[in-house]
């Protein structure tokens, strides 16, 4: 089969190697569809905090089930599925309530584990979530990227008649804009330097879109929501310049949900958390709950997918893709590489 490997810094290359071998607990999964995460570009650029080449990257991804493990319950062959590609210790404390997230020994299918930018790849049965049928291969493999942005809006008390901010309407943002309109958020406000990500946020549901090179963040918030600020902000842009408008546009009380990854450490003025009881609140990923969630918004068709994908590629040519999704060309969405195809 073929496999793609990142074997150095932005070094993609595609090999030929043996079909995996599955364990007793395991699924071999053949590939349709697989994304390109943000996680993958910073694991490509160098600059991911954990993992470096050589990496088999790929955790987006839908696929149908080949051959079953012996050990196997609840999946037999011919079954569509998609991963959830964290794989915790099963026996520490997080893992045992349910929260593998949270798990010190947390390992990554596309990270530790070999992903799915191959045709085939080997998934353990408790990593697997069963697809409904009236989904496509692109709808399953995007699963996961809104089980990201539900695991992150549950992260605030509550959403419900909330004015919230996005700032960074990449994927993840996008799809978050869409997560708080669905659990019922008053207004969301999207902030992106990029014209085409600000109308696909527009398409999406937000209802305010502001473009912090021509437009002063805080000043247009203010005139549009008043003076006391915001009940929260998601930061998705993992810019010491965002966490900092984060601060300032989120009223006392207000809650900072950390989405994106950070290149470097920020500094930020402490007193506008400390003394106005601002709570800054982390995301690891997702557990469970998040998948069925978010497979039950696409099914009610309250998350749109198919807007946000700009550019699909195959196999062979996910060196190509790879460099256009590292580019910083304004056209570029959310990219797909088709495996099957």
């Amino acid at each position: 089969m073929k496999r793609a490997v990142l074997v150095g810094e932005k070094q993609m290359q595609v090999e030929e190697e043996a079909r995996p071998a599955i364990k007793a607990s395991e699924l071999l999964v053949e590939i349709e569809v697989c994304g390109i995460c943000g996680s993958d570009l910073h694991i490509y650029g160098g600059n991911h905090p954990v993992l470096k080449p050589p990496v088999r990257m790929g955790h987006e991804f839908a696929g149908k089930v080949v051959e079953v493990g012996a050990d196997v319950r609840n999946f037999q062959l011919g079954d569509y599925v998609a991963a959830i590609p964290g794989v915790g210790c099963g026996k520490c404390e997080p893992c045992q309530a349910g929260d593998f997230n949270l798990c010190r020994e947390l390992k990554v299918i596309g990270g530790h584990h070999p992903g799915a930018f191959a045709n085939f790849t080997a998934v353990p049965e408790g990593n697997l979530v069963k697809l409904p049928p009236n989904f496509s291969a692109t709808y399953g493999a995007m699963v996961e990227s809104v089980a990201v942005a539900v695991h992150a809006a549950r992260r605030m008390k509550s959403v419900e008649g909330k004015k919230i901010a996005v700032l960074g309407a990449g994927p993840i943002g996008l799809l978050i804009i869409q997560v708080l309109k669905a659990f019922g958020a008053k207004l969301v406000v999207a902030s992106d330097p990029i014209a085409s990500r600000r109308e696909i946020a527009s398409k999406l549901g937000a209802d305010i879109v502001i473009d912090p090179m021509k437009e002063n963040v805080e000043e247009r918030i203010q005139e549009e929501v008043g003076g006391i600020g915001l009940d929260a902000a998601f930061d998705v842009a993992g810019l010491e310049l965002t966490l900092r408008q984060a601060l300032s546009i989120t009223k006392n009380g207000g809650e900072i949900v950390i989405t994106a990854l950070f290149g470097k450490d920020p500094v930020f003025p402490m007193k506008m958390l400390q003394r106005a009881e601002k709570t800054l609140l982390g995301t690891q990923m997702y557990v469970k709950q998040d998948f069925e969630i978010a497979i039950q918004l696409m099914q009610e068709n309250k998350i749109g997918i198919n807007e946000m994908i700009t550019h699909r590629f195959d196999l062979d040519h996910i060196s190509e893709a790879f460099k256009l999704a590292t580019s910083g060309a304004h056209d570029v969405g959310k990219i797909v590489i088709d495996v099957k195809k």
